[in-house]
């Protein structure tokens, strides 16, 4: 399914390469920065592989887990109403922050930082990945508005 089209195809692997390079060295400045450059140096592999994790799994695991959240939490919601009619499915917001656990175990194990230094990574990772997905699509909206 995700291959069928040439020109949908072709567009996901730049993408997909576009983000693994841009979160590649977001992971490789905050290791840099927080433990030390020799880390970052010797550990730049595994960093790649972090950020394609990041980027092409992580995103499906969560997609996955927020749909089975979602499911559990209208079960919940629909057993609460039965006795009052109040309930409201708050499950799926778990999603991120197991999205958080799961990038933070991958730095610490793969990486091989101590733990203060992937928790540290990890939320400027996320922080930055956060300020970057929020401005790039007013970036598109006002290059569209010039050109």
């Amino acid at each position: 399914m995700l291959f069928q089209g040439a020109e949908n195809s072709v567009i996901f692997i730049i993408a997909l390469i576009l983000a693994t390079i841009l979160i590649t060295l977001i992971i490789y400045v905050c290791v840099k920065g927080i433990e030390s450059q020799n880390k970052a140096s010797d550990k730049k592999f595994m960093i790649l592989f972090v950020a394609f994790i990041t980027v092409l799994i992580l995103p499906v695991v969560s997609g996955a887990l927020g749909q089975v959240l979602l499911a559990i939490g209208n079960i919940l919601v629909e057993i609460r109403n039965a006795i009052t009619p109040s309930g409201v499915n708050y499950l799926e917001a778990l999603v991120p922050i197991i999205y958080f656990l799961m990038l933070l175990a991958l730095i610490k194990f793969l990486i091989d930082t101590r733990w203060e230094s992937a928790l540290w990574i990890s939320l400027l990772t996320l922080f930055i990945m956060y300020i970057i997905y929020t401005l790039v699509p007013e970036l598109y909206n006002i290059g569209s508005l010039i050109g």
